[in-house]
């Protein structure tokens, strides 16, 4: 009830200030009139005019007239003014983050508040430091956490029998009562793996929280509130599960300032460790390691006082680090335990987790927006990064995006359970095909690239998948009273149940080898973006970093600019990892004679200047000569709308939002070289392209924050201790930055080719890639032709699919065995001391092999393109095309590019 008295509330001085600001409108005028009156009155020839009111208005009306004529207000109006200002920000952000709560009674209030709180009690006491988490950790790890193998391969093969049997179609009353008590059994098993785990992965009894506490309260319903519907009571829900969120926030840190030892700090980090399950980093900190006890560490806390392990009398409390053989860093050597981090900040989790679904309750009302749902979308990942970034203060950082993670997709499928409860199968069922049609709608000519991701993606899950079904449909042979029973003798027949064999029919009747060559670009991408960039990118970026280290720094500024400039004309190439490497090399050139923050500064200049080097270089040297190529045009669709629409913002005068965002959001080089090709005048696009310093900056603070944390002192202590956390932080703003521009660029060319078709429909077409596009118009209606899968031969079908799998075997390696295909290396080490002095000791035997298949895949991929080359030349000879693929009107035909030589090039770059 107070909730809604403060939203009436707040709504009440939203009116106010809308009156108070209609009303200072009004005495603005008033005044205006008021000095008109007074100069005319200076004039002894004319009479002064009165000012004119409307009879009809009530005394009171006259009275507020007559006070707006003298700037008169009143004190409650006065106040208002004042506040106005400070107040309606305010009132924006309580609509953010307090949710549309249902006005309900008191009582009922109060009923529902206390079941919400039954699992927050429940876990509190559980799991977190403020109540019993540390015994319950320790005591779960040590005595049952050997039996999680067995309890997660018996849970495992349990589900996989209920699956096997059909039980989701055990539709008889038994059946119904039976599988329902099946599949309690496997969430209790997966419960109790769980808790099990608990040492190993600590946030999965938060997780677990987050998506069982809407089935507990989705299950009092019946029981308390049977007379309701589900959407109205789980409406009803926001209220309660906002007030328990709030509370539960509150009494957390309330207990943390009761007492020091519930605050967070390296004391408490290092003494709970050891109790929560967790391992000393003896990796990252060798000398920590106890001479006397191997295997353990060297320093311990007690009565007060760190004691390190010296090198004759084992622990002694009055030894000091110089007689010691640890350093005083050893204190740090639990940084990466998650475990103690949880328990005590499992509070404060859990009321984020319930203030999520205290908003998405509310998003089932039918007076909801999209906008609400936006603002909390926003507010959701505030609240997430505000998280982060404490906990990487804090130094618990590894992790904790792991836990992030599981944390709000536990949310979502709590919210999931809160969806499926209130709304019925037919809703879902036609709000899922109004989506489909609306998706189809608008990225229609899009769906054979994401057919291709999809078999780049996926194909290993869907091989496994169509495993079990063939177990699932031999299963059903048998002729098990429990199982599915056939409804044809063709479906008994078949290998594959008939639901997994409506979905092949689905699959083969697509454009299959239009979609697996997408597959081959798109793994193609992919392990070009994760092996030569991301990986022999930061080998080149350090070994220059290496050979930089005893110059000057006029001499490193020359090197840096050099390079920076080479790989900025290579089109895979990004800004981001030579930002990364200027903020590094400057930094360390600059330090002594600019000092720390003159060398930061002198790094963002340089940078900012290089790129528009490059930007130069880009557009005069690479894209104005690239556009006497009319297959250059051609390819990059120089008539189509998307270009025209750049064209159109890129050549409005001045400095516009969208200039700006295309400039900045888009891709390095393509964006350059395309304005090059637009004959673009030169100093508009340089002029747009200065705020890059917004991308340019966080990015180069990173790589020097990174530079920095590796520093040490004689003494093993780090120089700068707060480095690697503002280097996460900068990282994450870096990421959030460039992701914003690009979002941005995409809105932008959007808006532009939805709502000036008129401009862009008048702007001149390139003649000669359109008679160009003319003459290949039959040649491409050949190619369709010719890659129609069923009358490619054997031979060609067989190239393509291995190009396909080969591809995929080399993603798949790269991805799930990184650390067994490459050797771990970053920005800040050598070849020499990381590499044994060979650069090729990067990539490890696996490794290898992955490269292996993906060059056998791009060679493959090339056969495979020559022979529909030839097959598409020898139709267009014999004059032989499917009518099925002849376009009726010229409008169909009026394609942005050639598909054969768009297809070629991409091999070519991809390889």
């Amino acid at each position: 009830s107070e909730l809604v008295r403060h939203d009436r509330s707040i709504q009440g001085i939203t009116n106010i200030m809308e009156d108070s600001k209609t009303l200072e409108q009004m005495s603005i005028e008033m005044s205006v009139d008021s000095t008109g009156t007074e100069d005319m009155s200076n004039e002894p020839t004319r009479e002064t005019p009165e000012l004119s009111i409307n009879t009809a208005a009530d005394d009171s009306e006259c009275k507020t007239s007559s006070k707006r004529k003298n700037n008169f207000l009143s004190p409650s109006e006065t106040i208002v003014k004042t506040l106005s200002p400070i107040v309606s920000p305010a009132i924006g952000v309580a609509k953010t983050v307090i949710p549309k709560v249902e006005p309900i009674s008191f009582r009922t209030f109060c009923a529902l508040s206390f079941k919400v709180s039954l699992p927050v009690v429940l876990y509190i006491l559980l799991f977190t430091t403020m109540g019993f988490g540390e015994l319950c950790f320790s005591y779960l790890a040590e005595m049952y956490g050997k039996y999680s193998g067995i309890v997660g391969a018996g849970t495992g093969a349990f589900i996989l029998v209920l699956y096997l049997l059909d039980s989701s179609d055990w539709n008889s009353q038994i059946g119904k009562q039976l599988a329902m008590a099946c599949w309690s059994i496997a969430i209790a098993g997966i419960i109790v793996l769980i808790l099990l785990l608990a040492d190993k992965f600590p946030y999965g009894p938060l997780a677990f929280f987050a998506a069982v506490t809407p089935m507990w309260l989705v299950a009092l319903k019946g029981a308390f509130f049977p007379h309701l519907t589900t959407r109205t009571y789980i409406s009803w829900l926001s209220g309660p599960l906002y007030f328990i969120s709030i509370l539960t926030g509150a009494l957390w840190v309330g207990w943390t300032f009761l007492r020091d030892e519930n605050e967070w700090n390296d004391i408490t980090r290092f003494t709970y460790a050891d109790e929560y399950g967790c391992l000393p980093d003896l990796v990252e900190f060798p000398q920590c390691e106890s001479k006397m006890y191997p295997g353990e560490v060297c320093v311990t806390y007690s009565e007060g006082i760190f004691q390190y392990d010296t090198a004759t009398t084992g622990l002694d409390a009055s030894a000091t680090t110089a007689d010691a053989h640890c350093p005083n860093s050893c204190s740090r050597i639990y940084h990466n335990c998650l475990n103690t981090f949880i328990l005590w900040i499992g509070p404060f989790m859990n009321s984020l987790i319930l203030l999520f679904l205290s908003f998405f309750t509310t998003f089932l009302k039918t007076d909801i927006g999209e906008k609400d749902m936006i603002n909390f979308g926003k507010l959701w990942l505030v609240l997430l990064f505000a998280v982060w970034v404490a906990s990487s203060l804090a130094g618990v950082a590894a992790g904790l995006a792991s836990a992030l993670t599981a944390l709000t997709l536990a949310s979502f499928v709590g919210s999931a359970v809160f969806v499926s409860a209130s709304v019925s199968h037919s809703e879902q069922k036609n709000y899922a095909t109004s989506l489909r049609d609306r998706m189809m709608e608008k990225y229609g000519s899009l769906l054979n690239i994401m057919k291709g991701l999809a078999v780049a993606m996926l194909s290993p899950a869907f091989l496994i998948y169509l495993g079990l079904d063939i177990v699932n449909q031999a299963v059903r042979k048998i002729g098990f009273k429990c199982s599915k029973t056939f409804k044809t003798e063709e479906e008994k027949k078949d290998i594959f149940t008939r639901k997994a064999r409506r979905q092949i029919k689905a699959i083969l009747s697509w454009e299959r080898s239009t979609v697996l060559t997408y597959a081959v670009y798109w793994g193609g991408a992919f392990f070009v973006m994760n092996v030569a960039v991301a990986k022999l990118t930061v080998l080149f970026l350090s070994w220059l970093i290496e050979i930089t280290n005893p110059f000057g720094l006029g001499a490193v500024t020359g090197i840096m600019v050099g390079v920076g400039l080479l790989m900025f004309l290579l089109p895979p190439v990004p800004g981001v990892p030579i930002y990364l490497t200027s903020g590094i090399v400057m930094l360390a050139a600059g330090r002594d004679i600019l000092g720390i923050t003159g060398s930061l500064v002198y790094g963002c200049f340089v940078s900012l200047i290089l790129k528009l080097l490059a930007c130069t270089l880009q557009q005069k040297l690479i894209g104005e000569n690239l556009a006497n190529f009319v297959s250059v045009r051609r390819l990059v669709g120089i008539n189509s709308d998307l270009i025209k629409s750049m064209r159109l913002i890129l050549n409005e005068p001045g400095m516009s939002y969208a200039k700006v965002a295309i400039l900045v959001g888009g891709p390095d080089w393509p964006t350059s070289v395309l304005c090059g090709l637009m004959k673009l005048e030169l100093i508009p696009i340089l002029l747009g392209t200065v705020p890059v310093a917004i991308i340019i900056i966080p990015t180069l603070l990173t790589g020097s924050f990174t530079y920095m944390a590796s520093l040490e002192l004689e003494n093993g202590e780090r120089e700068f201790p707060w480095a690697s956390v503002f280097g996460t932080i900068m990282a994450a703003i870096s990421a959030m930055v460039q992701f914003s521009a690009m979002l941005t660029a995409a809105y932008f060319l959007e808006q532009t080719s939805s709502t000036r078709g008129d401009e862009i429909a008048a702007l001149e077409v390139d003649k000669e890639v359109k008679e160009l596009e003319d003459k290949d118009r039959r040649f491409n209606e050949c190619y369709k032709e010719a890659t129609k899968w069923a009358d490619l031969p054997t031979l060609p079908k067989t190239i393509l699919t291995l190009a396909v799998v080969s591809m995929i075997f080399a993603c798949y390696l790269v991805q799930l065995f990184s650390t067994d295909c490459f050797a771990e290396y970053q920005l800040t080490y050598t070849i020499e001391e990381h590499l044994d002095g060979n650069w090729l000791n990067l990539i490890l035997p696996l490794g290898r092999i992955a490269n292996l298949l993906f060059f056998v895949s791009c060679g493959l991929l090339f056969a495979y393109m020559l022979w529909v080359t030839r097959a598409a030349k020898e139709i267009l000879k014999d004059g032989v095309v499917d009518d099925a693929h002849t376009p009726e009107s010229v409008a169909e035909l009026d394609c942005p590019s050639d598909e054969l030589s768009k297809h070629q090039i991409i091999v070519v770059s991809t390889c």
